[in-house]
C-alpha cells in the first residue's frame, strides 16, 4: 500500500527536481568517459577545482535508467525505493511480533515525512540503506556473531552511492559503544562487533577518491554558512510550511508514545537525528527511518492485550494476496493518471519550474556561454548546455564550491557592492535570472548587456558583443 502511495507521489512530482539534472549529467559523463571525475567540469568559476562525486554510482544508475528505460522508469524506481524503506521497517517490526495496528501507525508517520522529500535523487537510496543498517544491527546477537561482517559489504556499496553513509557510520559507532558496555545482544561477542565496526570504516574508504574521500562527506552533512542561509532544505524547519508538517507529526508522536521497549542505542540514534532535523530540515527522512521501530514498539505496548486466534497459513496467504492485489490496482491507477504527465514533462511540467525558453534562446545565441544563472537553475543549464560548451557560475553542488564563490554569487545576484567588477572578473557573458532579481534591474540600464528574452518567469541577458 505504502509502495503504491509513494510511487504515485514521485510520478506526480515528475522530473522537476532541480538537482536531478546535474545528477543525470554527471552519470552521463561517467558513462561516456568510463571514469569518475575528480575535478569540476561544469562551472567556469571553479573549473578544474577539486570535486569528490560522493554519489557517483547513484548518478550512473539514474543515467542508465533514464537513457535505457526513460524518465518514467526512474520515477517509478525511486517511488519503489521509498516504499522499500518503509517495507524494511515493517518486516523488522513484524519479525518481533509487533501487531498490525502499531505497524500501520508507524508506517503512516514515516510516509508523512518521506512524501515531501521523495524524488529522483540519490539521497533516497541512503534512506533505504539506513533502514537496512538498523535492521541488521537490531538483529545481531552473540549467537551468530559473524553476521556483523555484513556491515562491510553494506558500506562498500553505500560509500559509493551517497555521502550520507557518514550518518550510517555514526549509527554503527553508537551501537558499537553500547555493545562495549554490554547494552546490546552482541555484548558476548565484542570482538566480532569491533571487527564489523572497523570493517565498516575501512569499507567506506573503497571509493574512487581513496581513503581521504571519507572526510569529504563531512562537508555534505555540515554545510557552510552560505548554504545554511540560502538553501531551503538546509534551513531549520518552518512548521507553518506544509513540507515541515511531517516532521512535526513525527516529533509529536515520539513525545506522546515515548521510547517503550526500544534499545537504548536506538533511542539515542533517533534523538540525535531528530535534533539534526531541527537544525537542517533535509535530515527529517533519516529521523523518520530511525524512529520507525521506536514508534512501532511504543504503539504496540500501548495497545490493549487481546487474545486472538492465530490465522491459518492459507488465510494468511490469502490476506497477503489481497493486499498485493490492492497495491497493484493503486499502482496501475497511478500509471493511468500520472504517466501522461510524466511523458509530457519536457513540454509542460519542466516549463513550469525551469527556464526552458531562456536556455533555448541562449543555445541559439551563444551555446558555449559562461552563464550567471539562478542557483536552482544551474543544474538544468548544465543538463542542456554542457555538451555544447556552456558552463555555469554555480549550481546545486554547494558542498563543492568555496564559500567565496557562493558569497560572490549572492553579491552579484543582489547587485550589491562592486557587482559589475565581480561579474566581469569571473568572465560571465550571459545572465539568466527571475525578473525580480536585483541584477536584472541593474543590467537593464547597462549598455554592455542586451536583453535577449523575457517572460514573467525568466529574463535572459547576454553581453551585447555576443552574436
Amino acid at each position: 500500500m505504502f509502495w503504491a502511495i509513494l510511487v504515485m507521489t514521485v510520478l506526480f512530482h515528475g522530473l522537476t527536481d532541480v538537482d536531478y539534472f546535474w545528477h543525470v549529467t554527471t552519470g552521463r559523463l561517467i558513462a561516456a568517459t568510463g571514469s569518475v571525475p575528480s575535478s569540476d567540469p561544469f562551472s567556469f568559476t571553479y573549473a578544474g577545482g577539486a570535486w569528490t562525486p560522493h554519489e557517483w554510482l547513484s548518478e550512473l544508475v539514474i543515467y542508465e535508467l533514464v537513457s535505457v528505460l526513460g524518465g518514467a522508469a526512474a520515477l517509478v524506481t525511486f517511488g519503489l525505493i521509498g516504499g522499500a524503506t518503509i517495507a524494511v521497517g515493517i518486516a523488522m517490526a513484524r519479525r518481533r511480533g509487533i501487531r498490525v495496528p502499531a505497524v500501520i501507525g508507524a508506517s503512516v508517520v514515516a510516509a508523512a515525512v518521506l512524501v515531501s522529500y521523495l524524488t529522483v535523487r540519490p539521497q533516497a537510496i541512503s534512506w533505504l540503506l539506513l533502514a537496512i543498517l538498523l535492521a541488521l544491527l537490531a538483529g545481531l546477537s552473540a549467537d551468530r556473531p559473524r553476521r556483523a561482517l555484513w556491515l562491510i559489504p553494506l558500506f562498500v556499496v553505500w560509500a559509493n552511492l551517497h555521502g550520507l553513509y557518514v550518518v550510517g557510520l555514526g549509527v554503527v559507532f553508537i551501537w558499537a559503544v553500547a555493545t562495549l558496555f554490554g547494552r546490546t545482544p552482541m555484548a558476548g561477542a565484542r570482538g566480532w562487533a569491533a571487527l564489523g565496526a572497523l570493517g565498516a570504516v575501512a569499507a567506506s574508504m573503497l571509493t574512487p577518491a581513496g581513503p581521504i574521500g571519507i572526510l569529504y562527506p563531512l562537508r555534505y552533512v555540515q554545510p557552510g554558512a552560505w548554504g545554511l542561509s540560502h538553501i531551503q532544505e538546509w534551513l531549520s524547519p518552518n512548521f507553518h510550511d506544509p513540507a515541515s508538517l511531517g516532521l512535526l507529526v513525527l516529533i509529536g508522536v515520539l513525545l506522546l508514545v515515548g521510547w517503550r521497549g526500544s534499545p537504548g542505542w536506538l533511542g539515542m540514534v533517533v534523538a540525535i537525528l531528530v535534533l539534526i532535523s531541527l537544525y537542517s530540515l533535509r535530515n527529517a527522512p533519516l529521523a523518520a527511518v530511525a524512529a520507525f521501530s521506536v514508534i512501532a514498539r511504543s504503539l504496540d505496548d500501548l495497545l490493549p492485550v487481546r487474545r486472538r486466534p492465530v490465522p491459518s497459513a492459507s488465510a494468511a496467504r490469502m490476506r497477503r494476496l489481497m493486499e498485493i492485489a490492492l497495491a497493484a490496482v493503486i499502482v496501475a491507477a497511478a500509471f493511468v493518471v500520472f504517466l501522461p504527465r510524466v511523458a509530457s514533462n519536457e513540454d509542460s511540467a519542466i516549463r513550469e519550474h525551469l527556464p526552458v525558453a531562456g536556455v533555448d534562446k541562449l543555445l541559439a545565441v551563444n551555446a558555449h556561454a559562461h552563464v550567471f544563472a539562478e542557483y536552482g537553475w544551474g543544474g538544468y543549464v548544465i543538463y542542456r548546455m554542457y555538451d555544447a560548451g556552456g558552463r555555469v557560475f554555480v549550481d546545486g553542488r554547494s558542498d563543492m564550491y568555496p564559500e567565496r564563490i557562493l558569497e560572490d554569487y549572492s553579491k552579484i545576484r543582489d547587485a550589491s557592492g562592486d557587482w559589475s567588477g565581480l561579474l566581469a572578473g569571473y568572465g560571465a557573458d550571459a545572465i539568466l535570472l527571475p525578473p525580480g532579481a536585483g541584477l536584472v534591474s541593474a543590467v537593464a540600464s547597462d549598455r554592455a548587456w542586451c536583453q535577449r528574452y523575457r517572460d514573467p518567469y525568466q529574463v535572459l541577458y547576454t553581453r551585447c558583443a555576443a552574436s
